[in-house]
């Protein structure tokens, strides 16, 4: 029987979900809605699954799965259409928006099993433009979205045919505490909408009477076994006020193989195989919510175009080199 609180998250979901059906709607989003729906038999309980595909563009395509944020307890595909819709058309590509089950009714390792089956069902499904032989497939997330897509690529099921994984603002070390997490912000001064609620939200997304170990990196892939464990291209971006950006760059670093390897960029930098791009004065999901003022929405605006470029041109340049490997 579920208790009170599965009833108010239930709820919550529910006023999520019909906001996003409203906000996404064909006819107050005409500009990106997906090019198909449907849901693969592996998981037909969930969200029907968003398919875009690249506008003026025929042929086989290569293939982006996208895992929306939420922290584990809401969301569904629809609040992924515009990023979807971008990353479509500008690095052309399939772009397949998935789901997976949220907590506290489906505790870990649920959602994580079902990023791996609705991957392994849309890079398998035939009736998407793929070369099916050879797949050129890229994972990209969002936030607890993010979290999930870094998990699951280490999973041997997908891990030999993901070419690449980009992380976006993703909480990858859940064993490190809240308190040391917001120690890391740069500006205490600064809101962090997820602050004191982390805990709360880890304790729901598994079992805390019999917890795994928070250095399983199907729950933090901070802790992967070796670099080989994840595929060849990672992209890892991080928002400057955001309690996750330090271990997103920390994950970043222990990724790059060397430090002298490391080239700068505008907000970051990037080794052989690597990518870390800082989001400054944004926290986060800033992406997702609009700001207080003029002011501040003009810079959330200029960010979050900025951080879309930054996915699509990462995206255009693993796929060519994917076909070279």
């Amino acid at each position: 029987m579920w208790s009170l609180e599965h009833w108010q998250y239930a709820c919550l979901r529910a006023v999520v979900n019909t906001s996003l059906y409203v906000r996404t709607s064909p006819w107050l989003a005409p500009a990106t809605q997906p090019d198909r729906i449907r849901t693969y038999p592996c998981r037909p309980n969930l969200h029907a699954c968003r398919i875009f595909l690249p506008r003026g563009r025929t042929g086989i395509l290569p293939l982006v799965i996208r895992a929306h944020g939420g922290g584990f307890i809401v969301n569904n595909p629809a609040a992924d259409d515009i990023i979807a819709r971008h990353l479509s058309d500008k690095a052309q590509c399939v772009v397949v928006s998935i789901d997976y089950g949220k907590a506290p009714q489906n505790q870990f390792p649920s959602a994580y099993e079902d990023v791996i089956a609705q991957s392994l069902a849309a890079i398998h499904d035939p009736d998407l433009p793929l070369d099916h032989e050879r797949p050129r497939v890229v994972l990209c997330g969002s936030s607890a979205g993010g979290n999930l897509v870094l998990a699951a690529a280490q999973d041997s099921r997908l891990r030999p045919v993901v070419m690449g994984v980009a992380g976006i603002y993703p909480p990858v070390d859940l064993d490190s505490t809240e308190e040391a997490k917001m120690a890391t912000r740069p500006d205490p001064s600064v809101p962090d909408f997820i602050g004191k609620s982390y805990s709360s939200i880890t304790r729901l997304y598994f079992n805390a009477a019999q917890p795994p170990s928070l250095k399983d990196p199907r729950l933090s892939p901070a802790y992967f076994a070796t670099r080989d464990s994840l595929p060849p291209n990672i992209l890892l971006i991080g928002s400057e006020h955001d309690m996750f950006c330090h271990e997103d760059e920390v994950m970043a670093n222990k990724l790059a193989s060397s430090q002298e390897a490391k080239v700068t960029t505008k907000n970051g930098w990037r080794a052989p195989g690597v990518q870390w791009h800082k989001v400054y004065g944004q926290p986060h999901a800033f992406d997702a919510f609009r700001a207080k003022t003029p002011e501040q929405e003009k810079a959330r605006l200029a960010a979050v175009d900025e951080m879309y470029s930054v996915i699509s041109e990462w995206v255009i340049d693993v796929f060519p080199r994917s076909d070279r490997q």
